[in-house]
Order: structure tokens, then C-alpha cells, then sequence
């Protein structure tokens, strides 16, 4: 039995995710009483000292259950993965999604499907959750199709789309709220410094290409071999074996045609200096309108080119069919809404406790007292965000309260700001793909359990574990030779 194997059967004996974040909502209410008897604080750069808070007081349930629905609602992937889900499943229903992959798949060879998944996953990082959404369930759908393990099509597009998360060769909204951040840190040592958002731009672009290659090979000698001897059932091609007819290709034709001109509008609507939808001046592409309403903008593109599709090919005949379609594709979320509640109520409750900022600065100011070869301690940034990651899903939130502590001690010692940012960003996004709290869990679990109903969250960590160990691991070392070797620019 091999490693893999033996987490995967130790991770499956672990409670439900619905009940692991029970328990561990609760253990964190017992620490938090604990740690605020004894007066256990920390404090950031130019802030007041914050105390651990007792999640059993009165006041702190009163709190908890006046933020909770509101924790819940605006937990970042409900309302994205809702709307979005009507317009993909409008998609879906219609058979526009499976035609395009039965004609796609017979087109690609061995390594060209897992290699193309990944490069899409991190490249759709651009715009926010799509990746999620759309990329993951279409790439099991594809390995199905081709007769490979629809669990290696997921992980492979989990990885891509998780594990690559700060990896662009776009400036995505994290490159200018990292940034940002670091920039305020960097300001308590010189108050005129400023971390340009393209800061990291040449080492990250540089790391798309890592990253698609280690995670080809990981896919293949790795992931796909171990599934196709455990698995070997899964690699079935009959639900995919579609007719090719003229009135399908005239029907996708439109449908492409449909959407290409529909994601065109918006694009260009949002980029022309006078354009219909530009941002307001003064305000960043990233945070505007058009980046806030990308859910909607994606149920529309799926939405209108599946009912083209639909009605084309002949597939959907009237509204009824149109409303089952979204029935289905919303009913299909179940297990992802009861996930996600529970797991909004556990980030929230550890966010009211402060443990999370006791947890952060004390190691923070551990590694920053440390007399070590910049190197060395730019290999520990790494490790030590990689470790925070697993208990704080957003990065935004844990660089804000790692870069404060980091930054001004750090560069006393030779590491430069910029290249401090890139470390913490490596780590944030390599254990993404391994983390119980991470905020798309529940929607890949269930995506999971759509090919395999025995999959559990052993069987997501199994499968993931090798693209992480692998990814930090290459990533560090290509940073390090970057800096220290090469001794190349990490951005402007």
C-alpha cells in the first residue's frame, strides 16, 4: 500500500466535513475560553493590543449569532457558485458542454489533456472563480470522455486552478490587493516606499510554465496510475458517445459564436477608456462593476449560448425544458450550501475569537528573530505561509496580518519586500488544494461524489497531497535560484 493509499484511508475515517467543522468550531470556542482566561494578545505594527476573546461569553454569542447569517450569505463562493450554476447548467442540459468535449477529446493526446487543464486553471485565475465553476466539473467530463479517471481530470484542474492561484501571466485583482498591503507594511520603514502591483510579475509569470509541466508529470505518472489500479471502473466512454450530426456543428457554431460575442461585449465595454461599462476614474478594473457582477456575466454567456444550443439541435422544445434544466443545476448544490454554512460559521467564529491573529504574529515574530542566511529564511516565509494557509483561506486576511510583523523585520536582515511578497504568495497557493477550510471545498467534494459516491475528504487529500508537495517544493527552488543564483528581477 502506498502513501497516498494509506492517507487516503486514514482521511476517510475522519468525520463528514460537516461534522469536522462542528468539532472544530467547537474546539476552537474551548481554546478561545482558555486562552482568554490567561490573557493571551498580541499586537501588530501601530495597533493596539487585541485579547483573545471568549467565544462562551454572552457577549460574544450575542455577536455570533447576530453575524452569523451575514457570515454566511457573503461567504465569498455562495453567491458566485449559485448564479453562476443556473447559466452552466442551462449549458449542461442542452448538450452543448458534452458535444464540445467529445469533439475536443478525440483531438488531444496523452499528456496535451492535462497539460492544457492546468495552464486554463491558472490562467482563469484572471477572472476570479471560474475555474471553479466551469473548468473542474468540464475536466472530469473530458478525461470521462477520453477513458481516464474523471477524479485525475478534477484534481488535475483543482491543482491548476487552487495550487496556481498567485501564478499569472495577467495582473489579476490579488497582485493589486497583495500589493497594497505590502506597500502599507513597507511604509512603516520608509513612508515613501510603494510595491508596485506588477512587483512579482516576472517570477510569476515565469512559475505558469513550472507549474504546467511539474503538474503534467504529477497528473500522469502519479495521480492518473494510481486511480486507473484503484479505480479502473471509472474510465468508462459510453455516456459520451454522441452522434456527430450537421445539426449539432450548425448548433454549437451559433452557440460559440454567441458566446465569444457576448464575453467580447463585456471585455471591451470594460477596457475602452469610453466604454459603456469602463470603470468609474480613479477606480481599478479589479474591483469594479464588471469584476463584481463576473457570476452574472458568466450565467449569461453559458445561459444564452446552451438555449442556442438547445433549441438548434432540438434538444430543449419549450420553457418547461429550460426550467428543469435550472432545477437540476441548482438542486445539484445541496451538499455544497450545508457544506459551506457550517464552514462560514467556523471561519467566523475563529475570526471573532482573534485566535487567528495570536496564531499568525507569534509565529511571525518566531521566524523574524531567527539569525538565518536570507535563503534560508526566504524558504521558511514559505513554509510558515503554507502552514497558516491551511487554518486562514484568504489570502488578502492573512497577508494583512503576516506583512506587518514580516516585512520591516525581515528587510532588516536582507530580504527584499518584494521578494518576501513572493514567498508568502508560493505558500498561500500551494496549500489551497490540501486545506479543510478552503472556501470552494464543499463545491469539489460534491463535484467528486458526482463519479465516485464513496469519495470523502481522505480521498481529496490523497489525490491532492502530490501536487502540493510537488508544487512547493519546485516552486521554493525555482524562487530561490531565481534570486540567489540568477540573481533575476522578481517584477517592476
Amino acid at each position: 500500500m502506498s502513501l497516498f493509499d494509506t492517507i487516503e484511508r486514514w482521511g476517510n475515517r475522519l468525520p463528514h466535513p460537516v461534522f469536522l467543522f462542528l468539532w472544530l468550531s467547537l474546539l476552537i470556542a474551548v481554546i478561545s475560553f482558555v486562552a482568554s482566561q490567561m490573557q493571551v494578545s498580541y499586537v501588530l505594527p501601530g495597533e493596539e493590543e487585541q485579547y483573545v476573546q471568549n467565544l462562551f461569553s454572552p457577549e460574544l454569542f450575542r455577536q455570533w449569532l447576530g453575524g452569523s447569517m451575514n457570515a454566511f450569505l457573503s461567504f465569498p463562493p455562495l453567491g458566485i457558485v449559485v448564479v453562476a450554476s443556473i447559466g452552466v447548467g442551462l449549458a449542461d442540459a442542452s448538450g452543448l458542454l458534452r458535444y464540445i468535449l467529445q469533439r475536443l477529446v478525440k483531438k488531444t493526446g496523452t499528456w496535451q489533456l492535462p497539460a492544457s487543464i492546468l495552464a486554463l486553471g491558472i490562467v482563469s485565475n484572471v477572472v476570479g472563480s471560474v475555474g471553479y465553476i466551469v473548468l473542474i466539473p468540464l475536466a472530469c467530463r473530458a478525461y470521462q470522455a477520453a477513458g481516464r479517471p474523471p477524479l485525475a481530470g478534477l484534481a488535475t484542474a483543482f491543482a491548476g486552478v487552487a495550487g496556481g492561484t498567485h501564478a499569472t501571466i495577467f495582473v489579476t485583482t490579488y497582485d493589486v490587493a497583495i500589493s497594497g498591503i505590502t506597500t502599507s507594511a513597507a511604509q512603516l520603514i520608509d513612508p515613501d516606499y510603494v510595491v508596485s502591483p506588477l512587483a512579482n510579475y516576472f517570477f510569476m509569470s515565469a512559475s505558469v510554465l513550472l507549474l504546467v509541466v511539474v503538474g503534467t508529470l504529477v497528473s500522469l505518472k502519479v495521480v492518473e496510475k494510481r486511480l486507473h489500479k484503484l479505480r479502473p471502473s471509472q474510465t468508462l466512454t459510453n455516456e459520451f458517445t454522441v452522434t456527430v450530426r450537421k445539426q449539432d456543428d450548425t448548433a454549437m457554431l451559433l452557440a460559440g459564436i454567441l458566446f465569444i460575442s457576448i464575453v467580447l461585449f463585456f471585455v471591451l465595454s470594460a477596457i475602452l477608456p469610453n466604454g459603456w461599462l469602463a470603470p468609474y476614474e480613479g477606480q481599478p478594473l479589479g474591483r469594479s462593476e464588471v469584476m463584481n457582477g463576473l457570476p452574472l456575466i458568466i450565467a449569461i454567456a453559458f445561459g444564452l449560448s446552451g438555449i442556442t444550443y438547445g433549441f438548434v439541435s432540438g434538444s430543449f422544445k419549450g420553457e418547461r425544458d429550460l426550467l428543469k434544466a435550472c432545477q437540476k443545476s441548482l438542486g445539484q448544490l445541496s451538499l455544497f450550501l450545508l457544506i459551506i454554512f457550517v464552514a462560514s460559521q467556523l471561519i467566523y467564529l475563529f475570526k471573532l475569537s482573534q485566535l487567528s491573529g495570536v496564531l499568525a504574529v507569534s509565529v511571525n515574530e518566531q521566524l523574524s528573530d531567527l539569525t538565518l542566511h536570507p535563503a534560508i529564511l526566504l524558504i521558511a516565509v514559505v513554509l510558515l505561509s503554507a502552514f497558516l494557509n491551511l487554518f486562514m483561506g484568504s489570502p488578502v486576511v492573512q497577508w494583512s496580518i503576516m506583512a506587518p510583523v514580516l516585512i520591516p523585520s525581515l528587510f532588516f536582515v536582507g530580504l527584499p519586500l518584494e521578494v518576501t511578497q513572493a514567498a508568502f504568495r508560493i505558500g498561500d497557493s500551494v496549500t489551497n488544494i490540501i486545506s479543510p477550510l478552503f472556501g470552494y471545498l464543499g463545491l469539489i467534494l460534491a463535484t467528486a461524489q458526482d463519479y465516485d459516491e464513496n469519495a470523502k475528504l481522505g480521498t481529496l487529500m490523497s489525490l491532492m497531497l502530490p501536487f502540493s508537495l510537488t508544487f512547493l517544493l519546485t516552486w521554493t527552488t525555482l524562487l530561490v535560484v531565481w534570486v540567489y543564483l540568477l540573481k533575476l528581477p522578481v517584477g517592476l
